[in-house]
């Protein structure tokens, strides 16, 4: 059997150890930047004429939800389906297909906003 001095030692590195790293040491050595961004359209894709229909989206930041993320939702031809004043719906004018564009609107992103194109196809 081992003297207790060298028991002692060895279990305290473990526990210092896994301590360490419960308090989020590793993050200290990932690399630096954005969190990926997921967005993700929850609702129809195919809409019916003359019908409003309700829609969400997910935003998600570094595997975790975007709580209030501040959105631009445009259609690529509002003469098919618009937007409502809410963007909460989306009210189909037409027969025909365009694209529903969500862009994440923040001053974090420089460059290039993450952004999502949704084909949508209204029908009769």
């Amino acid at each position: 059997m081992l003297p207790a001095h060298p028991v002692v030692r060895l279990a305290l590195t473990v526990v210092g150890g896994m301590a360490v790293l419960a308090c989020g040491f590793a993050d200290v050595f990932r690399p630096a930047g954005p969190e990926p961004v997921t967005i993700t359209y929850v609702g129809d894709t195919i809409l019916h004429r003359d019908s409003t229909v309700p829609f969400s989206i997910l935003v998600e930041a570094g595997g975790g939800p975007l709580p209030a993320p501040h959105l631009r939702v445009t259609s690529s031809d509002t003469t098919i389906f618009d937007v409502t004043a809410g963007q909460d719906s989306l009210w189909a004018k037409r027969n025909g297909t365009a694209t529903l564009t969500i862009r994440v609107e923040s001053s974090i992103f420089s460059d290039s906003a993450p952004t999502l194109a949704q084909l949508l196809k209204v029908l009769p």
